[in-house]
């Protein structure tokens, strides 16, 4: 029986409940849900039904092709993702180039375990949808959450430019 998705799952939402307090995660939930959860299953659906971009390794719990807990670990990771935008807006830059550069590398790790075949997907196709998928994800917690820091505004750029050169 296959447990990489199910481990994956546990080991994020392990992560969740370690980073993010418990009235953070009611605040972020309803974003996390729709992002992590819908936007997930819809973008898998689209690429392994219809367009037959990869597939995945049977797992035990699959449902049309995609194993429920995957989904279920995006759930969890765009929960944190959330959460960071709330609380270090600032810092919006570093978390959506994290994210992304996470997301990329872990579809890499289950490319290299075997978990996933993507013989009609690239490495380098994967970081630039998740730079598209994070980018949209912010704009959807900025509206949301009416969080006026995040997304295009003239000092950031600047200020992250600024904490490069303090350190």
């Amino acid at each position: 029986m296959n447990l990489y998705w199910i481990n994956q799952a546990v080991s994020y939402w392990a992560l969740v409940f370690f980073i993010v307090p418990i009235r953070y995660i009611k605040k972020v939930i309803v974003f996390a849900y729709l992002g992590g959860f819908l936007y997930t299953w819809i973008v898998q659906l689209i690429a392994v039904d219809i367009l037959k971009r990869w597939s995945f390794k049977p797992d035990f719990f699959t449902l049309w092709g995609i194993p429920v807990f995957f989904v279920m670990s995006w759930f969890a990771v765009t929960l944190i993702f959330g959460y960071l935008l709330l609380i270090y807006s600032r810092y919006q830059l570093w978390i959506l180039t994290f994210f992304v550069l996470w997301g990329t590398l872990m579809s890499h790790v289950a490319k290299a375990m075997n978990q996933i075949d993507m013989t009609g997907w690239s490495v380098a196709e994967t970081f630039m949808f998740a730079v598209f998928s994070h980018v949209l994800l912010l704009y959807v917690f900025k509206y949301m959450h009416k969080v006026d820091d995040l997304g295009s505004n003239e000092d950031l750029i600047k200020f992250t430019l600024a904490s490069l050169k303090r350190k």
